[in-house]
Order: C-alpha cells, then structure tokens, then sequence
C-alpha cells in the first residue's frame, strides 16, 4: 500500500494555473496566457495552453467577468487535460488551478474627440454638396461624444453619400472608426443644411405639356439662386434660361407656376409623335410602298401603335411609331 508521500508525488499536477483577479488587454481575443500564471515542466503543453482561446476581448469600457468553473470547463474540453481531484485519486495529465476565484477582463482603450468625427463628416458633406452647389453651409445638430477604440493607429473612414440623392435640410453622414485596418465602430453625425444653386424658376404659369426649349426658357423662366434643401421633389434644372441643354425633347407633364423651380419630377420625354400633329405615314404592300400625310390621334413612342387618321377619310388607322414624325402601316 502505497504511502501519503507517494499518493502525493503520483497525483503530482502536470500544470498548475493560477488565476490573476484582474487582467487589462491590448488586443482583440482573450488567451489563457492573459488572464492565468502557468507553470509546467513540459514546455510544448505550455505553449498550447497559454495560447488557448476563449474568445473576443470585451469593447473598450465594457469589463466582462469570468468565473473559474466556465474556465475549467472550457479548458478541459479543449485541451484533454483534467483537474486534480481533491479525493487525490491519479489523473494524468492533470490540472491544479489556484489564484481567483473569478476574473475581470478589461480592454485597453485610447479616446478619440467626437470633434474628429465631426470634422470628417463635414468635410466630406461639404465636398458632396460642391458637385450640385455654388455655396453651402452646414452645421452639426448636435455634440458628437468621444469614441472608445483599442489601441493600434485609428482611421475615420466616412461612407459615401449616394450619387442620386439631393441636399436636404437634415443630412445624416456615417463615420466609421478602424484601428490597424480593422473595422471597429461606426457613428452617425446629422447636419443641418443649406445649398444654393442656380435653377430655372418659372416667371409666369406655364401649362401642362409645354415644350421645353430655349424658347420656352426664355420667355417664362429665369434663373435664380434657391436653397436646394427647400426643393421637396425631383433634381433642379441647373441649365441657365437658353441653354444648350434644352433641346426641345422634353415637355411639361404637370403645369408650373409662377415662382416654382423646374425640377425632373415636371418632366417627361417628348413623345415621336403628339396627338393633333400631322405625321408621315408609310404603307407598305410587298415592294409597293405608299407615302402620305396623317393627322396623330394619340401620343405615341417609337415602337408603340397609335391611332392615326387620313385627311378625307372618317375611319382611323392603326400605325406604328418609327420615329420623330413618322409611322408606318403593314400588311
């Protein structure tokens, strides 16, 4: 029968893990290593176990608590060692575990000024508003706070604004924090807006299907400075009265009034042909084609079929759009 001195040197632990109360980390995921002193004669074992994980470190000013049993358990699992039974029955390899009965892990952290933040949303809100301004002004609704990051070298990156959108009284502008090219947060910076340009504004009523041409423009537009944040629907027409953009292949699809901003919500495509216009019509039978004039009964787009009638005649026709001014009729 074995001796007290030779049961002890048979359940001598192969490791022992002392447990610190209180660890604080400069990096993203949490080692056995950083929360534990361990000692063993078997270096190998060692060095798997100081780098056995336990998973993602706590954001910066959030500590999160482990408890020793979740420990023990997770190690066992993972690394096929058992503990030290207290009864001294002989387990080998074993773990003895001492030090704290539960542990504190906290991340190290750098603060960043939320004047940061601000100043790279504005900076970039600013350069946006450029492209569709002639000046702009914007101001931050509110104090952006202070950002906790972990250490290492920190970007701002803000994302871009949408290429499609219009200036808006209230613009929000998403700033997001990266530390040594890794992703770590995002934030949110709302201004208050203001962007001048110069639009088309209607000097008189203009009605419904009006051509848009520099004719047009001339005579019941003018070009003035507005507050594109105040402009509730469609993109301003920026061109100046006359302009080359007007080329006549746009028409009203809602009447203006006066004072009101020419914007794309007012307009459409000029149909090829427009009801009560003449058009030329082209009929052809085999290698017979016939060409005459007909009267346009409703708008229509290349490729569509409209209604068409001929001068003397009381019925009407179905003709195809070929293009700007003409149709044609098939067999």
């Amino acid at each position: 029968m074995p001796t007290l001195a030779a049961a002890q040197s048979l359940i001598e632990p192969q490791v022992s893990i002392e447990l610190r109360p209180q660890v604080k980390l400069d990096h993203g995921s949490v080692r056995l290593g950083d929360i534990a002193f361990l000692t063993t004669r078997d270096m190998p074992t060692l060095r798997r176990l100081m780098a056995l994980p336990l998973g993602p470190a706590p954001r910066p000013g959030s500590p999160a608590l482990l408890d020793r049993e979740t420990i023990v358990r997770w190690v066992e699992a993972r690394s096929g060692l058992q503990t030290v039974d207290s009864a001294l029955r002989v387990q080998s390899p074993a773990i003895r575990w001492t030090g704290a009965s539960e542990t504190e892990i906290e991340s190290a952290a750098q603060q960043l000024p939320g004047e940061a933040v601000v100043s790279a949303a504005r900076s970039a809100l600013l350069n946006w508003l450029s492209q569709r301004s002639v000046r702009a002004e914007v101001e931050p609704v509110s104090t952006a706070r202070d950002l906790l990051l972990p250490p290492g070298v920190p970007t701002l990156r803000v994302r871009p604004l949408a290429n499609q959108a219009q200036p808006t009284r209230r613009m929000l502008v998403w700033v997001d924090a990266w530390v040594d090219d890794r992703f770590v947060r995002t934030t949110a910076v709302t201004f208050e807006v203001g962007a001048w340009a110069p639009v088309a504004v209607a000097t008189t009523d203009v009605g419904r299907g009006a051509t848009v041409d520099p004719v047009m423009l001339r005579g019941a537009m003018q070009t003035r400075e507005v507050d594109l944040t105040t402009v509730r629907q469609g993109t301003p027409v920026a061109s100046k009265a006359g302009g080359d953009s007007a080329d006549g292949r746009q028409r009203l699809r809602r009447p203006l009034r006066p004072g009101e901003v020419l914007t794309s919500a007012h307009l459409e495509t000029t149909p090829a042909v427009m009801r009560g216009n003449w058009a030329h019509l082209q009929a052809r039978s085999g290698d017979v084609s016939v060409e005459s004039r007909v009267e346009v009964l409703q708008d229509g787009r290349q490729g569509q079929v409209v209604r068409v009638k001929v001068p003397g005649s009381s019925g009407e026709v179905l003709a195809r759009v070929t293009g700007p001014g003409q149709v044609e009729v098939q067999p």
